[in-house]
């Protein structure tokens, strides 16, 4: 399998994380059709998520929760900054970025 990055395209990003789903998903033994029941999902929905085809994200967060998967996006997305400080216990109100223009740069 070769590696997901930034040097392939979104096509072949989302062919290899289709192939390394299906490689989980037999290393379990599951089939597509119980998969697709375990997660409320139609089988064909299974199908193309493996094949690497845009589905949504809620198909992708259903699949991983039935697979125990979900944990692993803690490593891609923590819930801390670089410097350790928590995301939720900032306590500053949300600001919004925003584009430096000659009008707002004062």
């Amino acid at each position: 399998m070769a590696a997901i990055g930034d040097f392939l395209t979104d096509s072949e990003n989302m062919s290899e994380f289709g192939a390394r789903l299906r490689a989980r998903r037999l290393e379990r033994n599951l089939t597509t059709e119980a998969l697709a029941e375990a997660t409320g999902l139609n089988r064909k929905t299974i199908m193309e998520l493996e094949a690497g085809r845009d589905v949504r994200l809620s198909t992708v967060i259903k699949v991983f929760r039935v697979m125990h998967l979900l944990g692993i996006l803690n490593t891609a997305l923590p819930d801390t900054l670089p410097g350790g400080e928590a995301l939720t216990a900032r306590g500053q109100p949300r600001v919004r970025a925003y584009r430096l223009t000659a009008k707002n740069a004062n």
